[in-house]
């Protein structure tokens, strides 16, 4: 499949050249991303921003990108209990233990981040050791260990992972609406904002439900890279995208979930 340059970075294109501060956004762009899997996470909720970050690695200065696929073991792992889903298994290449330094960590959702019992429990003693892997990576692991993360990013109901792992306490977050009564409980210090199909505080991204997590990685992305390289990655998904963070059709009748003081 060919895919067209982005407009600006094609070297035969003498009318638009990148000019000195896109290549340096460019050469500061993350390099190490992993993505966080377990049993009945969200396919879609993971394979939005990777199909957004594979999209960015066709094009030029982008090329030395990489992904770790972190769980807790290497075993295949399924999204799903039923035939159907169980047939879909994904490979991780890296356990907590071996996991690299990472620039940016992916955190899905899906009915395994789920608390027991569902949907109206709080009970997340099954992701326990996934919680403490987000928690000691956000953070880094101290003196002669590894650095913390430049950024993290929830989809769906991943933010209940965040808030878990306390994460969120003192920040702005949004996560699915279908789920938001459910999720919301995760994260007592929270400000949940309702109307957000992203929410950004800080280095960390929340994002709405399932295909929330396109718009909030290209979101992310137009904050570090130039504009046309993020319109070359739209493009090339053929993505119809959000650009204002408030525009959520699926959050009417929500209202904000304040912190409790």
């Amino acid at each position: 499949m060919s895919i067209s340059p982005i407009p600006g970075h094609n070297h035969n294109d003498h009318q638009q050249k990148p000019s000195k501060m896109a290549d340096q956004k460019i050469k500061d762009f993350p390099k190490s991303f992993g993505a966080l899997y377990f049993p009945g996470f969200e396919v879609l909720d993971i394979a939005a921003p990777l199909e957004a970050l594979n999209c960015l690695t066709r094009f030029p200065g982008f090329e030395d990108l990489n992904l770790s696929i972190i769980s807790k073991t290497l075993d295949p792992i399924s999204v799903g209990e039923n035939s159907f889903m169980n047939a879909q298994k994904y490979l991780p290449t890296h356990t907590f233990e071996t996991a690299p330094q990472l620039d940016v960590l992916l955190i899905p959702g899906g009915v395994g981040a789920a608390p027991t019992p569902f949907p109206d429990g709080t009970d997340l003693s099954h992701m326990q050791e996934y919680l403490e892997f987000i928690r000691s990576t956000y953070h880094g692991s101290g003196e002669g260990g590894k650095k913390p993360l430049k950024y993290i990013l929830s989809i769906c109901n991943g933010a209940g992972l965040l808030a878990a792992a306390g994460i969120l306490d003192g920040k702005k977050a949004t996560t699915n609406k279908e789920l938001w009564k459910f999720v919301t409980k995760l994260g007592p210090k929270t400000h949940w904002v309702s109307h957000a199909r992203w929410v950004c505080d800080g280095n960390v991204w929340t994002t709405s439900g399932v295909s929330a997590g396109a718009d909030g990685v290209l979101a992310w992305m137009s904050g570090l890279l130039p504009e046309e390289s993020v319109r070359g990655v739209v493009v090339g998904m053929e993505w119809i995208r959000a650009k204002n963070a408030e525009d959520d059709p699926f959050a009417e009748g929500l209202e904000d979930v304040e912190p409790v003081r």
